[in-house]
Parts: structure tokens; sequence; C-alpha cells
């Protein structure tokens, strides 16, 4: 199977190495190398070549063969029936049994890199699902059924307005992936990272200094990104037997580590290992969901997206989670239309308007929004007259009042709808009461 790894090295082309997959795509020997050394998700081994050995240690004396080293990877290494010493020294009698080209296979398999430059989306395009995309433990919805499965004190953590990655720490290699199971280079993070325990990293990467979603989501994902700047922010560590476990699905074997043991691990990692670029997740302890909703309103007035409530005693899975809820608190205010912000001029919004003004009819709140389609923006514009002095309602994450004001404002408030069936607006204290009611009809 040396011939595999020899074409494939012919050219760097995308198309070449596709051409050559599909010559082999039927190959089941060479599937079973390419899944063995790139399937992360499925398979880990728990000993690295490059940590132990060197290639003069070996003598190849070519008594074993290829497919009796990759069960011993399989059902030996994979399944943790070996582990320490015991599979060290047994993964070197494996390697010295092989022929020299056996031998650059099941070293590279278990590097996890054949060293062909090719890699699970290549691989997948050709042999289709051959390579599992990695594992990720989704977030449930919060409402009032959901939250029931809460077991409190619970964790609030900060909902990270960034680009998800995973990080596979291995032997001291660093590999970090999406979502959707692509990978990427970040050599100040992987040169920091380097240094902790094997084991997955979840977290999310933000731009330093830079408060723009968007822009920093661009910068972290153009051709130059400001690696030096770009910070992980972390929120859960899982061992990579718990990982691969909850990748099968196998009900005989799951994760079994409570968040709670995770999370402190994660944090000792992190405080030990002095990693500057890579900090652990906003987090405070509640003991209620109105408790955490006050901390979601913090963070979603400073423009950020949310929270998460968190269950100590959920451990991880591949898949949604309800042991972890995305919290957003939405508050729905009725106001009255004041008047239009003309649009800035040399935009598209020139031609119709930037925002509506509105304030409650005691004077109490003012504010404007804005976020209209385009249909929105060229139908109202048509009939300011007509839409002035309407009620409406506006969708809010909370009200505040800025030092030295004498009115409060609606933090980052979303048209809903225009009222005809009402004819007065929300007063302040009404406003406050449906403040209360928003943070505690999900519960």
């Amino acid at each position: 199977m040396i011939e595999l790894i020899n074409e494939l090295n012919e050219s760097n082309s995308s198309l070449h190495k596709i051409d050559v997959l599909k010559k082999y795509k039927d190959n089941e020997l060479a599937k079973r190398i390419l899944k063995l050394a790139y399937d992360r998700a499925s398979y880990t081994y728990g000993v690295s070549f490059n940590t132990h050995w060197k290639d003069e240690d070996f003598s190849f004396n070519g008594n074993g063969s290829l497919g009796d080293a990759l069960d011993f990877l399989e059902q030996k290494l994979a399944t943790r029936e070996l582990t320490g010493h015991a599979a060290i020294e047994a993964t070197f009698d494996t390697l010295n049994s092989l022929s020299h080209d056996d031998f650059v296979i099941v070293k590279g398999v278990l590097n996890r890199d054949l060293k062909v430059n090719v890699g699970r989306t290549v691989i997948n395009k050709v042999m289709k699902n051959l390579i599992v995309k990695p594992a990720y433990m989704r977030c449930g919805l919060f409402d009032k059924k959901s939250t029931k499965k809460i077991e409190f004190p619970a964790v609030i953590q900060l909902k990270a307005d960034g680009t998800y990655r995973e990080a596979l720490v291995e032997n001291g290699k660093v590999s970090f992936t999406s979502r959707s199971g692509i990978t990427y280079e970040y050599p100040i993070l992987e040169s920091q990272l380097s240094k902790a325990p094997s084991g997955y990293y979840f977290g999310e990467l933000v731009v330093e200094g830079t408060t723009n979603r968007a822009e920093s989501n661009g910068m972290i994902n153009s051709d130059t990104p400001p690696h030096d700047k770009i910070i992980f922010h972390v929120w859960d560590f899982v061992e990579q037997d718990e990982y691969v476990a909850a990748k099968s699905r196998d009900k005989k074997n799951v994760p079994t580590t409570p968040y709670s043991t995770r999370f402190v691990t994660l944090k000792s990692i992190v405080d030990v290992a002095n990693l500057s670029n890579v900090k652990v997740i906003e987090s405070h302890e509640v003991n209620n969901p109105q408790e955490a909703m006050v901390w979601v309103a913090e963070w979603m007035n400073a423009g950020l997206e949310g929270g998460v409530l968190k269950d100590k005693r959920g451990v991880f899975k591949d898949g949604t989670s309800p042991h972890q809820l995305k919290m957003k608190l939405d508050i729905e205010i009725e106001v009255r239309v004041s008047g239009f912000r003309e649009g800035t001029p040399g935009t598209v919004r020139e031609k119709t308007f930037g925002a509506i003004l509105f304030e409650t009819d005691d004077g109490m709140i003012k504010g404007s929004t804005s976020g209209f389609s385009d249909a929105q923006l060229k139908d109202f514009n048509s009939r300011r007259q007509e839409i002035i002095g309407k009620v409406m309602t506006v969708r809010c994450n909370d009200i505040t009042r800025g030092s030295g004001s004498d009115h409060y404002a609606l933090s980052h408030p979303r048209f809903i709808e225009f009222r005809d069936d009402k004819d007065e607006t929300d007063t302040i204290d009404r406003a406050f009461e449906a403040k209360k009611m928003a943070m505690e009809l999900k519960f």
C-alpha cells in the first residue's frame, strides 16, 4: 500500500489527489489506512511515534504483516486494552516487525499524518463519509419545560461571540477543527497548547480588541489572520476516550465525567500551563434561572450574544444536550412612533430612512429602531405621515438608564409590528413589569 502514498505525493494538485483516491475508492485496505490515520473522532491511540522513537531505532525485520499491525492499532490501542508502558512496548515490537514500506504507513497512522497533504474533506469527496465528522454538543433551547431538567446550583456562561473551534491535543501535537470538520492552523495557539494534556478543548476564537463579531470572524478566516491577537475562549475539556465514546453512541460505553469535573480540570490546565492566548470563558454559579438571566441581560447590554445555562451533572455527548441551554432575554414593549431619522448620505438608506424614532407616552422611554427589510423600508418611507403617531411593538434585551439621563433606553430594540388595535403605549412601570414577566414566564 505504499503505492497509495507515493501516487498521492506525485503532485500537490487537488485534482490529481482526487483522481488517485478514485483509483483506490474500492480498495478496502486503502480505505482502512486512510480512516485509521485521519478519523480522529473514531480512533485515538494514546501512543505517538515522534514522542518515543526515531526511524533509526528500528531494524525492519519484515516478519509482521501490515494487516496485523493495523489490527493491533484498532483492537489493542484504540480500545485502550493496552495503555502506558505496555502499549509503548507492544507498539515498538509491532513496528519493528514490519518491512520498511509497511513501517512508513503505520508510523503515519500513529502520527495521524500520512504526509500526503490530503484532508478529511477531499477524502470524503471520493470515499463518502469515510472520515467521521467531529463530535459536537449543541445547546438546547431555554424555556419553561427544558429548564426543569437543570439542577441548581448551575453554571451560567457567556455565549462567546466568535468562531467555534475544537482543538485536539495529542501527545504534544495540536490540530484545530471547525464544526463541519475543516482543519485550520493557528501557530501561536498550537505552540501554547502543545504543552497542555492530551484531549479535546472546546471554545471560540475571537480577535483581542475587536468587539464586532463580523469583523473579528473575518480577520480570523482571512488569508492573513492576526495570530498574535487571536484568543481561544474555552469552556470544556474532554478526554479522548470519552470523545470517541460519545461519537460511537455505543450504549455500553458512554461518557461519565460530569461537567463540573471537566470544567475544574480545564481551569487547572489553563492556570498551570500559563497559556496567554487561551482563556476560560466567563462563568458564574447561579441558584435559579432568574439569577442566570441577570448575567444574560448584562452581557446582551454589552452587545454580546447571551448566555448558556449548564447543569453541572451534564456529560459530553454528540448531539443536542438537555443539560446546556441557550439563554436570551426578550422583552416586548409598546411604544409610539415619534419620527424618522434620515438615511446617511451616500448610502443605500439615503433614499429611504435610517431608523424609526419612538418614545412612550409618559416620556420615560425614548430611542430608535432599525433592521428593516428592503420591502419595509420602501413601504414605511412611502407613508411616513400615516405611521408617525402609531403604536408599535419593539423587542429588546433590557431597559437601561444612562448616568445623568432623564429617560430610559431599550437595549438592542427590534421592530416587531405596528399595533392598529392599540391607542396607548406602555408606561415605564409596565415596561419593567414586562421585563419581570419575560424573566419569569420561561421558568
